[in-house]
This record gives structure tokens, sequence and C-alpha cells, in this order.
């Protein structure tokens, strides 16, 4: 950093030495015309518009003031200084401009940022704009004693650049920020904002171990240092911003998390533009701002890996949602239903269930076409006999135009029962093994067989091989991370992880993994030299083979990637092959 920041000094003194060469050459003062001698003939007087030119009196004014302007900047007070040349500007002819704006600028390179700052907002100010930009930028360059000078210095310049394109200066201006850019960017250092202690200090260490290892991997890949600036969030989002200030200081490429208080610190990356990729499912996260990411599985990412392996793969038309009636299942099912119509398919029914329960035989003969409930205005009265025997009037109808005798009546309502059709080929129930343990059960009881049985990731548990083994056969379970998936990466770190760790990863240290990995490899490329670029790479659709699968960001910094798909075959979560 040391050898950054003088390399920084030393370009900006070339920089200055360049353009104060070049205001020397390019700006003489004007050259009095030379006194005739009397050579004993007569000399014809001047024209009248070139003794207007100089003015005696109008050249002494200009010369009164430069003399008392450079009297107080020998004093150090440069702002009475400027005051006073800008007031000789104000009366100077073209020809003596030149040489007054020479002697403002060896002013202006001495002011303090503060008094440049007030004379740019100053009305009808004669000092050019440009030259107050310009003097502006460079002086908060070196000011570096004072917090965020250099960033100020650089937004300054850029607006210099911005608003005098055609400016002699534009190419010094734009050398030197591109040095600062390079010296506020070290690409090989990322910060990272987890929940090291507190409550959710456990989700923190765990991807804090994935991004451990990808560091250590990369380093060895490639030979170099990578660095991880760690700060504990403790889930404080006071906290978490103190830490994106502190990554700033820093000079951090990007920033891994948060995993929770995500906003606040988002807010604050935003406004000191450093790249944040925030292990969240917020899809409204990146939305606040195009430094922030979003890196996770979300539900959307669930739904159209199970839409597009049901419907394209399998070739299934109709299916049915059986949901449970809270703010998860709600969700679920709204965007399953899209990705259904999405694909042209048909949702033949929806129901939902009280998950405080533990019968679901209502909602599940509702789907499979049993349930039929008499509302009581239709009930039929019961028919009092002579014997005193009441019998149903519907039951009696049936007995009296039919003849048959009540046994064999309930024997053919039992064989029609039987062949009760089932209109639907999978049935999708987003919610937690603890419940899907029990609706599986009673799905078979009520014949409701033979049909896919869909599930998200919250599926994935060792619990659904245990407690509902007799029943879930053909489970189709989508989940962002499979540890035993025959994907080439996605087995050589299980392994790696296994060895380093000695426990299996999961789906959070998998995401976290890719995450260090591929901000680390974008911010690698020779191109990207500075937070800007990097931030514009990771939005230009370049897929990052990963672990978890391939990623892509949208242009709102949101990740895509196809899901893994699995079954249950002998006990065991197999992976589905595509």
């Amino acid at each position: 950093m040391k050898h950054k920041y003088t390399r920084f000094l030393y370009c900006r003194y070339i920089i200055i030495c360049i353009v104060m060469i070049c205001l020397t050459a390019c700006t003489q003062l004007p050259v009095k015309p030379p006194i005739e001698k009397d050579m004993g003939y007569e000399v014809s007087p001047e024209p009248a518009e070139e003794k207007t030119e100089y003015d005696p009196s109008k050249i002494s004014m200009i010369e009164i003031l430069s003399a008392e302007a450079q009297k107080f900047s020998f004093q150090g007070n440069y702002q009475d200084a400027l005051f006073i040349y800008n007031q000789a500007l104000s009366q100077a002819s073209e020809g003596e401009k030149s040489q007054l704006i020479q002697r403002i600028e060896s002013v202006l390179a001495k002011t303090p940022t503060k008094t440049i700052e007030a004379f740019i907002d100053i009305k009808n100010i004669q000092i050019p704009r440009s030259l107050l930009l310009y003097w502006l930028g460079l002086n908060y360059a070196l000011e570096t004693d004072v917090e965020n000078n250099i960033v100020r210095s650089k937004e300054v310049l850029e607006t210099f650049l911005f608003e005098y394109p055609d400016h002699p200066y534009y190419s010094d201006a734009a050398d030197l920020v591109d040095v600062i850019k390079k010296s506020l960017f070290n690409r090989d250092t990322i910060g990272c904002l987890l929940p090291l202690t507190g409550r959710y200090a456990i989700f923190g260490q765990r991807a804090l171990s994935g991004i451990q290892l990808a560091i250590q991997e990369l380093s060895k890949k490639y030979n170099r240092q990578f660095k991880l600036i760690i700060h504990d969030t403790r889930a404080n989002p006071d906290i978490a911003i103190e830490g994106v200030r502190s990554f700033h200081q820093k000079n951090v490429a990007g920033i891994i998390g948060p995993l929770l208080t995500v906003n606040q610190a988002g807010m604050e990356a935003q406004k000191l533009q450093i790249p944040m990729i925030a292990l969240t499912q917020k899809s409204d996260f990146p939305l606040q701002g195009d430094y922030l990411f979003a890196n996770f599985i979300t539900p959307k990412m669930q739904v159209q890996t199970l839409g597009a392996y049901l419907f394209l793969e399998l070739g299934i038309k109709k299916v049915a949602i059986l949901y449970p009636n809270e703010k998860y299942g709600k969700k679920y099912m709204e965007l399953f239903w899209d990705i259904v119509d999405e694909y042209d398919g048909e949702v033949v029914g929806v129901e939902s269930y009280d998950g405080k329960k533990t019968d679901f035989t209502e909602p599940i003969q509702k789907l499979t076409g049993q349930f039929f409930p008499i509302p009581d205005f239709l009930k039929p009265e019961a028919i009092e006999l002579e014997n005193n025997v009441a019998i149903d009037e519907d039951e009696n109808t049936s007995l009296l135009q039919t003849g048959i005798e009540p046994e064999i009546l309930e024997e053919l309502k039992e064989k029609e029962e039987e062949k009760i059709q089932i209109d639907f080929e999978a049935l999708f129930i987003p919610d937690s093994p603890s419940i899907v343990n029990l609706i599986l059960p009673q799905l078979a009881y009520n014949d409701a067989r033979g049909i896919y049985l869909i599930g998200t990731n919250l599926w994935h548990h060792k619990s659904l091989l245990k407690d509902a083994k007799r029943y879930n056969k053909q489970a189709i379970i989508t989940d962002g991370f499979f540890s035993s998936s025959v994907n080439s990466a996605t087995a050589q770190f299980t392994k790696n992880f296994e060895t380093l760790f000695n426990t299996k990863p999961k789906f959070l240290e998998a995401i976290s993994y890719d995450t260090a990995s591929l901000l680390f490899l974008t911010a690698m490329d020779e191109t990207i030299d500075s937070r800007q670029t990097l931030k514009d790479a990771l939005q230009g659709k370049h897929v990052y083979e990963g672990v978890t699968g391939n990623t892509i960001f949208d242009k709102e910094g949101m990740a895509h990637r196809e899901l893994f798909l699995m079954t249950i075959k002998k006990g065991k979560f197999v992976e589905i092959s595509r």
C-alpha cells in the first residue's frame, strides 16, 4: 500500500510539472513595442485603436492589483489573493488574462480545498470553474491526512472530466484519476460481514468455513496471497455499518455478506460504492443500488427448477397443490402456480391446511374428489315408519326404486369408491419434513397413489428418509447443494471440506465458498482496476462455474442458477441426472 501511495504522489508531481511547463510555454507576457530613438526623421504616430489596448491607467491598475495579490499569497492568505486576482481578471484585456491565469494557478496550487470549494459556489466568479475544479481535485489528493480525501479527489476530477472534455488538462486529470482508482482498489483483499458471536454465530461460523476453504485453494492455485478482513456483525445493523466503513478505509475490492441486517449494511456499501454480495434470498435487496448483489437459494429458483423438470423432461400436464395456510406456504403456492402457467400446464386442485393439526384427511379428499359435504339445508329428514324405524329418505327411495337389499347396495358403493381416479400426476407440498411425514401416509390411506410428490429444499432432510420411508417413493426434491452430487467440482469441494473440517458441507458452506471464489476471480482480471469496473464485471453476464452450479447475476444484481434435483431410492437421497 505504501508503495502504491508513493507511486501515486510521484505521478501527481509529474502531472503538475507537465502542466506548469505547458503553461509557461504557451502563455507569454505581452511584449511592449520598442521605443524608437530620434534618428532625425519624423516617426508616424501609432493608430489610436492600438493605444487603447495599452492604456497606461488600465495597465497600472492590473499591475497594482497583481502586486497586492502576490503580497497576500506570500503571507499565506490565499483567499484574499484569489479575491484580488478575481477583481483584476474582471478588468483585464484578453492579452492580459493569460498572465493572470498563470498567477492564479500558482496560488490555487497552494490553496486549501475548503477555500477553493467556497470559490466554486460564488456566483459570477471570474476565475474559470474548470481551473477551480482541476486544482481542487489535485489538492484533495495531497491532503491525505483527512479521511476520504482521496475519494473526494477522484469525484472532483471525474466531474472535471465530465464537464470539460476538451480542456487542455483533460489527459492529466484522467491519468491522475486512474492512479487514484488503483490506489483505492486492493484486488486481493475482500471484507467479510458475518455474525460470529451471539445467537446466530453458528450460521456465521459455517459460512466462514466455506470462505476460508476458498481462499486456501485460490492462494495455492494462483500462488498469490489472498486476504480476508473479517468483521463480526453480531447481527447488529449498526455494527454491520461500522464494518462497511472500516472496509472502505482499508480499500477492499468488495464485501461478502452479511447474512442478516442486509439492508442497512447495503445502503452504506452503496453510498461508498463498494460491491457487496449479500448471502440473502431477499429479491428486493439488490434493487437498493447497482453495487449490491444477492447470492442465495430463492423460492423462485426452486419452482423454476422444478417446473422445468416436471413439464419439459417428464412431460407432466396436470398438477395439484397442497399447502400450509401461512406465509411460506402461500408464497410457494403462488410461485408454483405461476410456473405451471408459464409451461402451459394445468392446476386441477389447490387446497390449504392448518399446519397446527395432524389430520389432513379433508384437504386430501377434496383434492382427490372424495369429499362431498352436503349443506345442512339439503340434508334429508328422517321418515318415521309404522314400526318406528327411522330410514333416510334417499336410502328408502333407492330401496323402493331398485329393490336392492341394503347389504348389496353397500357392496356396490364400495366398489364404486375403488374406481375413483386421481386426475393429477404430481402433487406439490411446500412444507417441512415434520408435516410432510404426516401427510404422506394419509395420502396413501386415501388412495392418492402413483403420483409424483414434489417438495422444496426443506424436504432434503434425513427425517424424510426414516419417518416416511414407506411413502416417499417418486419424490422430487430441489436444493441449492447436494454433497453426493456426481458433479466433479461439487465432489472435490465436498472431499476437501471434509478433510479440513471433519464434517460434510451443506448449502451455506457451499454458497459462501462460491461467493468468495467468484468475487476474487473476477477481481483478479487485469482489466478490473476499480470497484466500479468490478461491479460492472459482476453484472456483465459472466457465468461462474461453482460447486452450487453455474451462477450468473442479472442486471439488478440477483443471482440465477439451476438447482440440484433429487429423489429417494433405497433409503437414500439420489441425484436426478439431467
